[in-house]
């Protein structure tokens, strides 16, 4: 059997060549430790001061806070996990610990030797009103003073200024308000980075790959902000640490549970009920938290006047849970789940069910005050069925993907300015892309399309190290490699092209197979590549800075569905003879800064993104059930660049921020014999939005009253419309343009919102598009039917003004 020459060295060939490659990064990481020690201006004796940063009132991890020692240049920020690491001398130090939300802790530790400490901050919604109010200017996601950029971070606090959608705070939604972040339509969680499609946004929930990440046909997402800490979004310099994906990671984590007492809260809204319980376990040695959320559209159904509408159905439910237990002073047990479900059955004859599983195993540990470890087991599914009614009888249509992952991941702390990172990651993938089963005794034969599995692994080190007071460099390198295992089929093509150009009526159709082979064993491809990854920061003052970053990343399972909106239907597909991975090379600069002792904060980044392998779909092909699903696929090369800028004001009777993005994304396919897509020319991908704005506002009014708004304003989606046509047998045929040469009209929306604080309740009331502005979410044209000459255009929108109530209580 012969395959295309893009088939890669074996996989043992790659793993010799990676492992020489990252043991001289590893001893090369090492090494440069003496070499920028010597930047540090710290006596020779150090102490190690390590352990975490938690919620005074429920003992949860804090992320991201600024630990510092007064009188020094030591400086820490606590990671994803809490951790914070001090190197300094013997003797009396005052630590200051600073982070949103809550109010500075100005404390004195006097260190003999190298010891574990945890800080606890205190809400300072319960702190009277004479403390210092400026503690929350330093936000880690516009922080000067560190080498990362790109990087979008929402605590809870943040995700809930927003208006929500029928009562709902969704953390996807709030993202989307940020520059660099659109979504394609209202009625979708679907999200572009940076002109990236959804399928390449890897979404994490405390590590686990969740693979839809939508409810209500993609109106909510899976997050319920009652369960979820903060999310943080890499757009750009994307850490060694992650991979998997082109565009970026969205990595949220679950709260991890009161460990002082019980408490809980209930919410009640438009759309959907809520409940979250949490509680201490082992005499506060640990926590756990249950939250639940479903909706109740059905039961409203059930009571209609029309018989067809009562005997629909439509609900969603998800599922969240962790627990975590301290394992001595250094050392933690997390173990957390998800499960969340949608139905829709307009009637007796269809039905549609989809959902995802994920479940994290983690353990936690500080070794000898300076190597923090971890280890986790994740495993992450999603299926969907659907049942619907032929003439011949009724049959079920199936689909699954699942994946399972092992990973390691250290950090070293040679002191708070010197840390090197490494870790690796071995994971398995199954996926069903599609089933037809007979749902009763009928005539209908089943149709399966045959199972594809796989395995990936991928090796990471990276180094962070402070050159000096104005100088910051992260740097590193992943090593990533994916291999196609049996059992599978393959096929063989007529001219070797899965696909193949009609001149005639230039266009791409499907390749003609000519063989086909059943391989039960063994690998059937395998790819592998080098990711490097670095940023940089110049400091032009202590409250500004410039900052530079580069990436490569790479991506061996693509979404092959012909929608960029997330829909049940989704079909996973991993690479192989046919199908390259898809690779991505990015660039960036910018600019950060604080202002007014941290009142206001500001970033201005440009980029610009080149992208192999993007794929597009051969005209009139089918991706459903279809066992040579290379035949329908196009791959080609995308660019995108772009200007973005946001500003942030903090402190003050309104406070919000405001968010606009110029960019450009385009797409070429020309691969192969014939001119290609559009002649083989640049053309608008279907992501593409010229400009994108946001403005979020949120004012006190009176006592216990809040008002909030927010404004988006974006141009329209691409789109392709007839420029002529023709009759066939009295039928109006158009002929359309050039690929997305077209826009949808400009899209605006006004959101508002009014919230009553009490100490046990909240009660909020809220307009999703004030004044009822019915945007495009796509546009066809149809014959006129009383005029069968005439064509109009028909535009789909979803939504007008939808008011909402709801009532939250805690306990």
């Amino acid at each position: 059997m012969t395959f295309p020459s893009f088939r890669p060295h074996p996989l043992p060939a790659h793993l010799a060549h990676v492992i020489r490659v990252l043991s001289a990064s590893a001893l090369m990481l090492v090494a440069t430790h003496d070499v920028f020690a010597q930047a540090e201006t710290s006596p020779p004796q150090r102490i190690q001061l390590s352990g975490y940063i938690r919620h005074a009132e429920s003992r949860e991890l804090i992320r991201y806070a600024l630990v510092g020692a007064d009188g020094s240049t030591a400086r820490s920020q606590s990671n994803v996990d809490g951790f914070y690491f001090l190197n300094l001398a013997p003797g009396a130090h005052r630590i200051l610990v600073r982070a949103i939300g809550f109010a500075p802790l100005d404390t004195t530790i006097t260190l003999t030797a190298s010891t574990t400490a945890d800080f606890l901050l205190v809400p300072r919604a319960v702190q009277l009103q004479a403390v210092e109010v400026n503690a929350d200017k330093q936000r880690s996601d516009v922080d000067p003073k560190a080498p990362e950029m790109s990087i979008a971070r929402l605590d809870l606090q943040t995700i809930r200024q927003a208006p929500a959608a029928l009562g709902e705070v969704d953390p996807i939604r709030s993202l989307t308000l940020l520059p660099g972040v659109s979504r394609s339509s209202d009625f979708s969680t679907a999200f572009s980075v940076r002109g990236g499609t959804n399928d390449q946004n890897l979404i994490l929930l405390d590590e686990a790959t969740i693979y839809n990440p939508a409810h209500v046909l993609g109106f909510l997402s899976v997050f319920n902000a009652d369960a979820v800490a903060d999310v943080t979004l890499y757009k750009g310099a994307i850490p060694a640490r992650f991979g998997g994906r082109l565009s970026s990671v969205l990595d949220a984590r679950q709260r991890e549970g009161n460990a002082n007492e019980f408490t809980g809260t209930a919410s009640i809204g438009l759309l959907a009920s809520r409940l979250l319980v949490e509680g201490p376990i082992a005499g506060k040695r640990g926590s756990w938290l249950i939250a639940a959320r479903r909706s109740y559209a059905d039961l409203f159904l059930k009571i209609a006047p029309d018989t067809s509408v009562r005997d629909s159905r439509a609900y969603f439910y998800d599922l969240n849970a962790k627990t975590n237990f301290k394992l001595g002073k250094t050392g933690t047990l997390m173990a957390s789940a998800y499960m969340g479900r949608d139905l829709f059955s307009p009637s007796a004859d269809f039905e549609a069910g989809w959902g995802n599983l994920s479940g994290t195993l983690r353990w936690n540990h500080i070794f000898k005050n300076r190597l923090f470890s971890k280890v986790s087991v994740t495993t992450g599914t999603y299926d969907y069925l659907l049942g619907f009614t032929v003439l011949d009888g009724s049959v079920d249509w199936t689909s699954r993907i699942l994946s399972k992952e092992l990973r390691v991941d250290e950090s070293y702390h040679f002191s708070e300015r010197n840390v090197v990172e490494f870790g690796a990651e071995l994971a398995t993938q199954s996926m069903r892309p599609g089933d037809l089963e007979p749902a009763d005794t009928t005539k209908l034969l089943p149709v399966r399309v045959s199972k594809r599995q796989g395995m990936s692994m991928a090796l990471h080190a990276s180094h962070v190290v402070d050159l000096g007071e104005r100088v910051s460099l992260r740097y590193g390198v992943r090593y990533s490699a994916f291999a196609r295992r049996a059992p599978g089929m393959t096929y063989q093509y007529e001219g070797g092209q899965p696909t193949r150009w009609n001149p005639a009526l230039s266009r791409y159709e499907s390749g003609i197979v000519v063989d086909s082979t059943l391989d039960t064993s063994g690998t059937i491809a395998d790819f592998g590549g080098l990711e490097p990854r670095a940023s940089l920061r110049f400091g032009l003052t202590p409250t500004s800075s410039l900052k530079a970053s580069y990436a490569r990343t790479r991506q061996y399972l693509l979404l092959a569905t012909r929608t960029n909106s997330p829909t049940p239907l989704d079909v996973w597909e991993p690479v192989g003879p046919w199908i390259k991975p898809q690779v991505a090379d990015q660039g960036a600069l910018g600019y950060v800064t604080t202002l007014k002792d941290g009142a206001y904060e500001a970033s201005a980044e440009v980029y610009y993104k080149r992208s192999y392998n993007v794929l597009d779909f051969v005209d009139g092909s089918d991706v459903i059930l279809n066992p040579q699903i290379e035949s329908a696929l196009l791959q080609g090369i995308g660019r995108s660049y772009g200007l973005e800028l946001f500003v942030r004001k903090q402190l003050g009777n309104v406070t919000g921020w405001v968010s606009y993005t110029l960019s450009r994304a385009e797409t070429r396919f020309r691969a192969g014999p014939g001119a290609g897509i559009n002649d083989g020319e640049w053309f608008a991908a279907p992501t593409d939005k010229t400009h994108d704005l946001s403005v979020i506002a949120v004012r006190p009014l009176w006592k216990r009253w809040t008002f909030g708004s927010t404004f988006t304003l974006a141009t329209g989606l691409p789109t392709t419309y007839p420029v002529s046509r023709y009759v066939v047998d009295d039928y109006v045929v158009p002929e359309y343009g050039k690929r997305n040469a077209n826009r949808l009209p400009m899209y605006h929306r006004l959101d508002l919102s009014l919230t009553r604080t009490g100490r046990r309740h909240e009660l909020q009331f809220g307009v999703f598009n004030a004044y009822n502005r019915f945007n495009a979410q796509s546009m066809s044209f149809r014959q006129v039917e009383d005029d069968r000459s005439r064509t109009e255009a028909v535009q789909l929108s979803v939504f007008g003004i939808v008011p909402s109530i709801s009532w939250t209580i805690r306990f």
